[in-house]
């Protein structure tokens, strides 16, 4: 269900698995930093509202050349309000030519685990998939 659009993305939640669904649209590239902040900080917002437990953002357009800063933005003042909103498993939806240059995040190191796909179906697939099945780690599930 869509929740929010402007002209730089939109918002949908997913009912089936609590998940936050965020997406840049056709010629977010114009905006500037502090729009680019301020959307990622609205989008959350959404979270906190719907009671999302994952997050799943697409990166496959995204075109906004971000400053040298930003991860560090992103470290100290974003992923925290996904701690504070009990967010379990975020998701990069990404070009598959990206994917083995990200990083992956490890739960312990942030509060929530941090995948990179190129194909969604598999992307979601994990998010709606615990790691533990049966008492164990499942190493097959994508």
């Amino acid at each position: 269900m869509n929740v929010y659009s402007d002209s730089n993305y939109t918002v949908d939640f997913v009912d089936e698995g609590n998940i936050l669904r965020f997406g840049w649209k056709d010629g977010h590239e114009s905006m500037n930093y502090e729009d680019f902040k301020e959307s990622c900080c609205n989008f959350i917002g959404f979270g906190f509202e719907y009671g999302a437990e994952k997050i799943l953002i697409d990166v496959r357009n995204f075109a906004l050349q971000l400053p040298p800063e930003f991860p560090e933005w992103q470290k100290k003042k974003h992923h925290p309000r996904y701690k504070k909103l009990g967010i379990q498993k975020v998701v990069y939806l990404m070009p598959e030519v990206a994917v083995d240059h990200s990083k992956k995040i490890e739960k312990d190191e942030h509060g929530f685990e941090l995948q990179n796909f190129s194909d969604e179906t598999l992307a979601l697939r994990w998010l709606n998939t615990s790691l533990f099945e049966g008492g164990e780690m499942n190493s097959n599930i994508y």
